[in-house]
This record gives C-alpha cells, structure tokens and sequence, in this order.
C-alpha cells in the first residue's frame, strides 16, 4: 500500500513545484463527460494549472475562451446532443425505473458518447502520432471510461483522476477506499441517507449486478474499443482501471457522506466556486423587493424541464404558490403558472451570484449537487 501511496503523493507535489522551478509540466486533460455543469468543475482546474505556468492539451465537450497560449483544447461539443437523444433520467424515474435500469442507460450512452469522441480527427492523429508528442501526466475524469485511461498506456505517464462529483464505488474500491453500499448508496439511486430495510436490499442487490454482470459487460465492450483505436497490445479495462495514481473527487465530507479515505485520494470541495459578483439591476432590483425573501430552484443541468411530466409541474407550481417566499425557477420549457405571481422563471440565472444573496435554496441532489456546493460555500 505504502509503494502506491508514495507515487500518488509525488506526482501531485511535482506538478506543484515544476511551475515554481520550470517552464511547467506538459499534461493531457481528458474530460470525456457531456455535462456543462460538471465541466465547470474541470475548467475551474485547468484555469488553475494554467495561472502555475503548466501547458496543456485538453479533451472536452465544453471548450472555455480564454487567451492563455500554453493551451491547446480539441472540442467534443457533438456529444452532448448524443446525451440529449439517448439518456433522459427525468423520463426514467417518472417512469418509475429501478437503480439497475438507470445505470444500464447511463452505461449504453457512455459507450456511444466515447466511440464518438475517441473518433474526432485530433484525437485520432494524437494516437497515431504518439512517438512525436511529450506528456508528463494524464489528468482524466475518473468513472468507468477506461478507452481514455488507455492514454496513460500510450504515453508512459503517471494517471490522476478527478471527478465533479464523488465518484464511483469501482474507482474507490481501486485507489483503497472503503466502500459500502448501505453508508455510500451510488448516485443512480432514489435515495442517499438513512434508508430502509427495503432500499438496502436494492442497494446490495445493485451492487452485485453492476460488479458481476453490468461492468464486465461494459467493460468488455471498451476493450474492443481500446483494441480498435490503440492496438491489441494495450492493456485491458480493469488493467487500467488500476493504473491510477492519484484520485481527487470535487466533494466536501460536510455534505456528502464521511467514510475513511486512503493518501492517495483527497476530498477538494468547492473547486468550482467563485466570488459573488454584483447580480444584473433587474434581479437585484427583483430580489430587494421581495418581502418575505426569495427562494432558488434549480433541476441542474443533466435534468430537461420538458421531459417533466405535466402532473408534476404542476405539483411544483402548487407548491411554490402556496409560499410566502418568491420563487427564482432556473427551468428551460414553458410552463403553465395558472396566474401564480411569486415565481420567476428563467433558463439561465447567474446562480452562484444568486446563492450570496439567497434565503433558501432546493436543488436536486444528483443533478444539482454542484449548486447546493456553491449554497453551502456562501453560507461559510
């Protein structure tokens, strides 16, 4: 343990110190992930290795402006239109589905959002080409997408793996952590704290079904896709899965779950949060007016508002009519308020401005965890 531990812990204070005493580290980033919300998590990361002098070469579906010249970024912004077409939670539990169906359909568009991005032109000549090009470490989102830990293989590198949100209970079971389904249920299912008798079962039951039947299903499509675009000498998924050094997870033990973790994986927490800056006059205006104060809801992003049955907006505008409070709907579909004068509803709100200045906030605990980071950071 203390070997792996060792590596882990060295890459990590080397790539802090090369920008003090060098021209930076080179590092592939690889964030395969068609979420916006949870891309900001990783944009937050880059923008920080770039500001220590590092130069990089990042994978994303969410490519961010920015002047710096020690960054090359290949877009991957096709894939989120594969997510939108091919996975739709919101539809999948108002149909009542199971944890075990709603990993199956995360796991069949992951293998589809993968294929896709490992075919871009740059990424294909960047594997060809591989002879010609120097990284000093793979920085990669770190769930079960093994085709891109492959890179760690190509270039001899160390692997660090991060996540926008706690990871799974494979990735933590391979770097050491402790791992129980009942104290750590995984994020595919409907609960999080204190369940029952029942949920237990569902949760163990799961969990035997995706380590004995799901992910060597998976995995044993990921081989034929890292066998395809890497050649039959690469190693093979779990191989790889194991080739991690380090892993950094975007989560805070005051609001997930506490459970004893190894060296070589740390808890960052609120690596995506900024300052407050001053809201647009309108919303201030909207806001200081309010009497009784104003509360924040938001589904995330991975959460479509028009996939949202009818029964149950209205349940949410019922709700929200029966308060005192004025109401801020970050929603992107029309909605039918039925004369309700306490609810503003916009696509887009400038949300950790607003969560500086809010009363209360409800976000969905999956898709949202991210803002109830950001509510919990301006509270502190």
């Amino acid at each position: 343990m203390l070997a792996k531990q060792i590596p882990g812990c060295f890459v990590l204070l080397v790539l802090v110190a090369m920008a003090r005493v060098s021209d930076g580290a080179r590092i592939l980033a690889i964030f395969p992930a068609p979420a916006k919300s949870h891309q900001i998590v990783f944009q937050a990361l880059v923008r920080g290795l770039l500001e220590r002098g590092h130069s990089i070469l990042m994978m994303t579906p969410d490519p961010f402006e920015t002047d710096n010249p020690n960054i090359t970024q290949i877009n991957w912004n096709y894939a989120h239109k594969i997510m939108e077409e091919m996975f739709d939670v919101a539809k999948l539990r108002q149909q009542n589905c199971n944890s075990f169906d709603v990993a199956k359909g995360l796991l069949d568009v992951t293998k589809v959002f993968i294929e896709a991005e490992l075919a871009h032109p740059e990424v294909q000549a960047l594997i060809r080409n591989a002879n010609d090009e120097r990284f000093d470490v793979l920085i990669v989102e770190y769930f079960q997408m093994t085709p891109f830990f492959a890179f760690a293989e190509l270039f001899n590198v160390p692997m660090i793996g991060v996540t926008s949100i706690d990871s799974i209970t494979l990735a933590h079971q391979v770097i050491g952590n402790v791992m129980n389904v009942v104290a750590h249920p995984e994020m595919n299912h409907k609960f999080s704290l204190n369940p029952n008798f029942f949920q237990r079962i569902e949760a163990v039951v799961t969990r035997l079904i995706t380590d004995y039947y799901l992910m060597p299903r998976e995995f044993e499509k990921y081989d034929r896709i890292i066998e395809r675009n890497f050649g039959s000498n690469m190693s093979k998924s779990m191989e790889l899965m194991h080739r991690i050094d380090f892993l950094m997870t975007n989560v805070d033990p005051t609001m997930g779950f506490i459970r004893p973790i190894v060296p070589q994986a740390i808890q960052l927490g609120f690596l995506h949060v900024k300052p407050p800056k001053p809201l647009p006059n309108e919303l201030q205006q909207y806001m200081d007016k309010s009497r009784h104060g104003v509360i924040y809801f938001s589904l995330g992003t991975l959460i479509r508002s028009d996939s949202i049955n009818q029964k149950n907006l209205k349940i949410f505008v019922d709700t929200f009519k029966s308060l005192k409070y004025d109401i801020l709907w970050k929603c992107d579909s029309e909605v039918d308020l039925n004369g309700t004068i306490n609810i503003r509803i916009s696509k887009w709100f400038p949300q950790q401005d607003v969560l500086g200045k809010i009363i209360c906030s409800f976000t969905h605990q999956i898709a949202g965890c991210l803002g109830g980071g950001d509510l919990f950071n301006e509270f502190i």
